[in-house]
């Protein structure tokens, strides 16, 4: 026993955690559940805190940098015997700012033990996050008006207050508007009662930008386009947006 003791503080025949997920699939704002599984190693170890970390990446000067977008502490203090296992059930929601994983821009689900005197032990797995079905919906609007989506990537933005990155979706323009306009770009930020969708035209060396917001939720729901209200259904006036034809003005005819 002496000698188990200093072995376990150095990770040797130390507590292990083992994250089991229900389901490896989530949309954003959706729930996860799995269980933690932790076996006892040689000795008693006093276990602090179990902690759930949402781990994410983005580019920022040309390189990716891990961000944990979320911390859930799932249990607390208690002591695993030696030899013993503890099954610890949870449930957690992903937020609604979780951006859609891709295989450039994987996202994890970080388990870990908070042992004193002792290294840490930890459990790593991936998980598959779809778009919250809002944005899904306005996506598919921009494919329906001949958008193709090429290039979905998450970019540093010191300018966002509640996150430090932005997900952005770039399409091509195909069919008719194919020669109009040369990249179309997205990005949204949702919270429980708000949407906001972000849209620039590129076209040579001229960008045009312009913002939707959705309040979707509550009794009085309201449609803004760039600080405008409007009283269009926001599918369709996203398509308004984008089958605009494009000319020297083309974001002329968008505000309602």
């Amino acid at each position: 026993m002496v000698l188990y003791r200093p072995l376990a503080s150095l990770g040797i025949g130390a507590a292990t955690v083992d994250t089991q997920l229900a389901d490896s699939q989530a949309s954003a704002g959706g729930e996860v559940k799995g269980k933690i599984v932790i076996k006892g190693g040689n000795v008693p170890q006093q276990i602090d805190h179990i902690y759930l970390y949402l781990v994410i990446q983005y580019l920022k000067n040309g390189k990716k940098t891990s961000h944990t977008l979320e911390k859930y502490q799932l249990a607390q203090p208690f002591v695993i015997e030696p030899n013993e296992k503890r099954e610890i059930p949870f449930q957690i929601r992903l937020p609604l700012s979780t951006p859609l994983s891709t295989g450039s821009y994987p996202i994890y689900l970080k388990t870990g033990l908070d042992i004193k005197h002792a290294i840490d032990p930890s459990d790593t797995d991936k998980i598959e996050v779809f778009p919250h079905p809002l944005v899904q919906k306005l996506l598919k609007q921009i494919e329906d008006a001949q958008f193709i989506l090429y290039r979905i990537y998450n970019e540093y933005d010191p300018t966002l207050k509640a996150q430090p990155f932005a997900q952005i979706y770039e399409f091509r323009p195909t069919g008719k508007y194919h020669g109009y306009l040369d990249v179309l770009k997205v990005n949204f930020h949702m919270n429980e009662t708000h949407l906001v969708m972000n849209i620039e035209l590129i076209r040579s060396t001229q960008s045009y930008m312009t913002t939707m917001e959705w309040q979707y939720q509550g009794t009085h729901q309201a449609v803004y386009v760039d600080n405008h209200q409007t009283l269009t259904d926001p599918m369709d006036k996203v398509q308004q947006i984008l089958t605009q034809r494009l000319d020297n003005q083309p974001m002329r005819g968008l505000l309602p």
